[in-house]
């Protein structure tokens, strides 16, 4: 006999077919658009994809249109550019290093991704002799150095993310403390701890040492006090809480397991699922 077709059963079920895919469809989580460095420092670019997949992360400027990085790879003459990727996280942070006046501009995050995704952060680059207090008029003696950690003294942190803390040291010209150093609570930080992953770049001028620690892949045993201690003078501290937003995620990630294998799981999981709605479908409509 004929077949007949239910209009709004075939509706309501393309609505439902159509609202798998977008569970693993890749997506920036929320970073900030504008960043600042000065003269000189290094400058690092936040991207963060979730559900990455066997999709890849490119990095361009946008004033020339050229491919900077590509996944983990530099596609730039300029050896200054770098991506940092820590293993099995979802951030891709551009880092500039020595930045100068004419790395401002706009940089974008792309995703090959059916369609492609974007997203622009644009960079601020100031003139490191006018962060010098001399240049508005307030006083600074020889006898006075200030140590301070950069941003906020309490900080809340993803698992698995990068920690980048900035400690700067403003002293008489040309008297830079002979050593800054890191702690977690009591424990001395150097690129020989045992917990890996740790990056110390310091930099001096005649009036400031900036000394940049960097932590690749936080896990929540890094929540703590992290302590900027130069030479003879009164040491920064800054808190940090790092949390796991892996309860956000529609499946955990279990030990050792890659984001591609987890959207492999998943990928097979609602094929599965799928199926079983089309048959389910399919019967309804033909009966």
């Amino acid at each position: 006999g004929a077949v007949f077709f239910d209009a709004k059963k075939l509706e309501s079920s393309s609505q439902l077919w159509s609202g798998y895919p977008h569970i693993l469809t890749p997506s920036f989580q929320d970073t900030p658009h504008n960043i600042t460095a000065l003269v000189g420092d290094s400058a690092f670019l936040p991207c963060t994809v979730s559900h990455l997949g066997d999709r890849s992360v490119t990095w361009m400027r946008k004033r020339d249109l050229h491919i900077l990085t590509a996944g983990v790879y530099t596609y730039s003459a300029d050896e200054r550019f770098r991506v940092l990727h820590p293993e099995n996280s979802d951030d891709w942070t551009l880092h500039i290093r020595f930045t100068t006046e004419r790395d401002a501009g706009v940089y974008e995050c792309q995703v090959n991704s059916d369609p492609k995704i974007s997203r622009k952060v644009t960079l601020t680059v100031k003139d490191s002799q006018l962060d010098d207090p001399l240049h508005y008029g307030i006083a600074s003696t020889d006898t006075m150095p200030t140590v301070m950690i950069e941003g906020r003294g309490e900080r809340h942190i993803q698992k698995g993310s990068i920690l980048a803390v900035t400690c700067v040291v403003r002293h008489a010209p040309h008297s830079a403390p002979d050593h800054i150093l890191w702690f977690h609570g009591s424990t001395n930080i150097d690129y020989d701890s045992s917990r890996g992953g740790v990056s110390i770049q310091t930099e001096k001028s005649s009036r400031k040492t900036v000394s940049k620690l960097m932590l690749s892949a936080v896990e929540l045993t890094d929540t703590g006090e992290y302590t900027c201690s130069p030479t003879d003078l009164q040491p920064a501290v800054v808190t940090v809480h790092v949390q796991d937003g892996q309860i956000q995620q529609p499946v955990k990630q279990g030990p050792g397991r890659s984001s591609a294998s987890l959207n492999t799981s998943l990928s097979s999981d609602l094929t599965a699922v799928s199926v079983r709605i089309l048959a389910s479908i399919l019967c309804s409509i033909f009966t």
